[in-house]
């Protein structure tokens, strides 16, 4: 198995890890004409016979206008939701219509069942990269985003960190956020600063039965963090590692924000492959929480924020294209990045206010892409051989 190259970078040189937002669209029906223009006052007006792009982006508008609303299936949160929906609304008098779908797990039983009984009901399949590149690409659930992008503003690839908008060869999916995250969380009144500088410390015997394991056999931070240890360790030792943890009983949870609850009240002083968003917004509240730095590095999940367009008809196919370009505006992806919590991968939105969006200096990082959103994949079926005992 191939293993994915490590990169270190200094302060400087990370504004944050792009990858362009995972976005699949069929040719939407009774779709008005896309214009090949900018929506007004982004980017440079088109000239000559391009002028017209604003009547027909107007008429592509005032369709959508008539659907009233867009169906989204997603795991982009609570604030990002209602910030959207509120922003959406202002812009162009559109509702927003949002299906919760808590694991990446549960997206494709989902959207089988629906296909399988004639229902096409969701316009945007809002999730990270790993979902929609392992699990709804194979499935045949994505479509080509290519289509739906008429902004040029959008389009651009200079806009966007790394100088590319999709993260997979199909151009199926596009990341809109991507930030450094350290995959181990403290609770900063059980666990000093510096009491753990590997995660190899993670097998000292007196955490054993004192760790929250974020499940590593479902895609999520659980499955990045064995990716990153493999990217350190190896595979073999990555295997031999995991086995000695399961010996530590670690208690294995798939609840985002209960493991970090629990880490907050001190249940546990510990959590391992923490879900950033979930930490983050109990930092903010002031929580006894903290990530811990360690030698092997973290990670930068290009395609944490994304999304795709289900292939097949779509309810609203007007009102999603709009939504599909305003979402990668200035203006939509500073919206979703305060709601998310994380920095987006358009360069000209602001990082100000984001925590530890940037490695220290020196700080090592594993960096992802297809190949290593492929290796994920390999490496879940790893953790559940190894992991059993701790999933019985």
């Amino acid at each position: 198995m191939e293993i994915p190259t490590k990169s270190t970078l200094l302060w400087g040189f990370l504004p944050v890890l792009a990858m362009g937002l995972l976005l699949a669209a069929c040719a939407p029906q009774e779709l008005a004409t896309p214009p090949a223009g900018v929506e007004k006052g982004a980017g440079t007006p088109a000239k000559g016979p391009e002028r017209s792009w604003q009547e027909e982006w107007d008429k592509l508008v005032a369709a959508a206008q008539k659907e009233g609303m867009v169906s989204i299936y997603d795991q982009w949160g609570p604030a990002a939701r209602v910030q959207l929906t509120r922003a959406f609304k202002t812009r162009y008098g559109i509702d927003l219509e949002f299906t919760s779908v808590g694991k990446g797990s549960e997206l494709l039983p989902k959207l089988t069942r629906e296909r399988q009984a004639g229902l096409y009901l969701a316009d945007i399949i809002g999730a990270g990269a790993t979902t929609l590149l392992l699990e709804e690409k194979p499935a045949g659930i994505l479509a080509p985003v290519e289509p739906l992008l008429v902004l040029p503003d959008v389009k651009d690839p200079g806009r966007w960190l790394g100088n590319r908008l999709f993260v997979d060869g199909a151009k199926l999916v596009v990341g809109m956020s991507a930030d450094f995250q350290r995959q181990m969380a403290r609770n900063t009144d059980m666990v000093k600063e510096g009491e753990l500088k590997s995660y190899m410390d993670l097998l000292d015997p007196r955490w054993k039965g004192k760790i929250i394991l974020n499940d590593p056999t479902v895609s999520g931070a659980g499955n990045s963090w064995v990716a990153i240890l493999v990217n350190a360790w190896g595979l073999e030792q990555t295997r031999g590692f995991l086995g000695k943890l399961v010996k530590q009983e670690p208690v294995v949870s798939r609840d985002l924000r209960l493991q970090v609850e629990w880490l907050a009240r001190g249940k546990y002083p510990l959590v391992a492959a923490v879900h950033k968003p979930t930490l983050v917004e109990f930092m903010q509240m002031g929580a006894p929480v903290a990530t811990v730095p360690v030698k092997e590095g973290g990670s930068v999940t290009q395609g944490a924020g994304a999304f795709g367009v289900p292939a097949g008809r779509l309810p609203h196919p007007n009102a999603a294209v709009v939504f599909a370009n305003w979402l990668l505006t200035n203006e939509g992806q500073t919206v979703f990045a305060k709601g998310y919590s994380r920095p987006s991968s358009r360069l000209d939105v602001s990082k100000e206010g984001f925590i530890e969006a940037f490695p220290e200096p020196g700080e090592a990082f594993t960096l992802d892409n297809e190949e290593t959103i492929a290796l994920k994949g390999q490496l879940l079926e790893i953790s559940k051989q190894v992991l059993a005992p701790l999933l019985k």
